[in-house]
């Protein structure tokens, strides 16, 4: 299952349905707060997470969620002019999906992110 969190409904929705499209199985959470929550009911595989949000920013979420699983995946998705600042926070190394991305775009970087997430999950076993 993958975890989509956006406050904007719409933008949530897309994913989903992207998402779905892929053969995914999506849980959808409309911000910071109702994510945490969300990996108390069910750990999903990997996080998809927008960056610009009221109350907790994307950092502030991915931060907490690494307490709560450090080896869970996690891709960021922004809009370009907030990719700077999600750079300076998070890291040059963290995984953005650049909206707007394309299906093509959003299935190569989860299948990257997910073997990633398996084999870092493996070593820790």
């Amino acid at each position: 299952m993958i975890l989509v969190v956006d406050d904007d409904a719409d933008v949530r929705a897309a994913i989903g349905r992207a998402l779905t499209e892929l053969g995914y199985p999506v849980r959808e959470a409309m911000n910071g707060a109702s994510a945490i929550a969300a990996l108390g009911e069910e750990r999903p595989e990997l996080v998809i997470l927008d960056y610009v949000m009221p109350d907790m920013d994307g950092a502030e979420v991915a931060r907490a969620i690494g307490d709560i699983d450090p080896d869970l995946p996690v891709i960021f998705s922004t809009g370009h002019a907030a990719l700077r600042a999600l750079r300076s926070t998070a890291g040059e190394d963290v995984a953005v999906l650049e909206k707007p991305f394309t299906l093509d775009e959003l299935d190569l970087l989860l299948s990257e992110r997910l073997a990633e997430g398996r084999r870092r999950r493996r070593a820790a076993a």
